[in-house]
């Protein structure tokens, strides 16, 4: 019996990559994103814009032959949105990292998926479903409880990196499944390409920032400003979050957390996590950092735009969310400075390509990118055999 190895997304996007393998009667869905979608849109039409993987089974009342298991790598919303839309009890596996933060997310209301049932997968202990293997490794990316996963049937091996990165602060991660898997001759690597999506002009005019570079420059702004200072940050980023508050801590200053935030960090064992007052931060705002979301930009208000802005990969994210021109316009009528002090938490270019050198897959797919054939042409280059397939296009093994 084969296994089938289909793309539904994220062939052409930064994120929303969904690939399924079938063998038999069990299908392996992994992972289970979406892009940006707005919560007013109807799941028909997402069905039918592509914004939701081509598995109507799982989103409608059609039925199927299939015992599905989904397997998300993280917990960012490109990888697991598409979980809320489920309309039937479905497994969903992850790391224990993630299941503990999505706990806490769906305590908060942030997430829910009542037909999610979230279960548990050890780093490096293979799991069995049906005719296949399955192995979740910890990797490095902007999300703690990352995984990088291997699927075997007992003939073949396929690998999906997840997001990844070699420059964040556990390098080792991946060089450890790296070299797990150039032992294991795999048949196909599902590798991101998120950094071969902008233009080369781009990269050489910007500096390529670290998690590390990024507490230096926030320490820097800390001692050469007397304003108060804000920033927005990703909730889902949690060692960033408890290194934040160590350099603002380092440098005289106290920090505060809305509740959301302060309700996650204290969830995930962080001590010393307070609330903003806002009564307090008023009388003295050039001792505290305060963490802003932009659910609560106009409490920002009362400040009158005496305040320094850093915008560190929160909501919105990016200029394709109608908000994030929002938030540009709000700093700007307030004669705020919009900084970004972001970080990726994806891999060079050079990165990908050695990493790829270094599996050496028999056979290796570019996605997570908006320009995969970019990615393919430097595999390539140095001779590893590339493949683009299209959307719903199906391999055999």
């Amino acid at each position: 019996m084969r296994m089938q190895v289909k793309f539904l997304n994220g062939l052409n996007t930064i994120g929303g990559n969904v690939v399924s393998f079938t063998q038999g009667k069990t299908r392996l869905v992994m992972d289970f994103g979406v892009n940006f979608a707005p919560s007013e849109t109807p799941t028909g039409d997402l069905l039918a814009n592509g914004t939701l993987p081509d598995l109507p089974d799982l989103f409608t009342d059609v039925s199927s032959e299939y015992e599905t298991t989904i397997f998300v790598s993280h917990l960012h919303l490109d990888h697991m949105g598409a979980l809320k839309y489920l309309t039937k009890p479905i497994d969903v596996y992850m790391s224990q990292a993630s299941a503990d933060l999505y706990y806490v997310l769906t305590k908060l209301g942030i997430e829910s998926a009542p037909y999610a049932n979230i279960k548990v997968i050890d780093f490096e202990k293979p799991t069995s479903f049906g005719d296949f293997e399955v192995t979740f490794f910890e990797t490095d990316h902007d999300a703690r409880g990352a995984a990088a996963i291997r699927i075997r049937n007992g003939e073949h091996t396929v690998v999906h990196s997840g997001d990844v990165r070699l420059d964040g602060p556990h390098p080792e991660r991946v060089n450890h499944w790296a070299d797990v898997l150039r032992d294991e001759n795999i048949d196909l690597l599902l590798l991101e390409g998120t950094e071969f999506s902008f233009d080369e002009a781009n990269d050489i005019a910007h500096e390529r920032y670290t998690e590390m570079s990024l507490q230096q420059n926030f320490a820097q702004i800390l001692q050469s400003s007397e304003q108060l200072v804000v920033i927005n940050p990703y909730e889902r980023n949690i060692d960033r979050l408890v290194a934040l508050q160590a350099t603002v801590q380092a440098n005289g200053r106290e920090m505060r957390w809305d509740h959301q935030f302060a309700t996650i960090l204290l969830a995930v064992g962080m001590t010393d996590v307070k609330e903003i007052d806002w009564e307090t931060v008023l009388a003295q705002p050039g001792h505290y950092v305060i963490q802003n979301h932009f659910n609560q930009l106009h409490d920002l208000d009362q400040f009158n735009g005496d305040y320094v802005y850093l915008h560190m990969n929160g909501e919105p994210l990016g200029e394709y969310d109608p908000r994030f021109a929002e938030l540009s316009d709000y700093l700007t009528n307030n004669d705020v400075l919009f900084c970004s002090l972001g970080v990726s938490g994806h891999a060079t270019p050079d990165d990908l390509v050695a990493l790829a050198q270094h599996i050496s897959a028999k056979k290796t797919v570019t996605w997570h990118s908006f320009k995969p054939e970019k990615e393919a042409k430097a595999l390539r280059e140095v001779g590893l055999n590339v493949y683009l397939p299209t959307k719903g296009e199906t391999l055999n093994y």
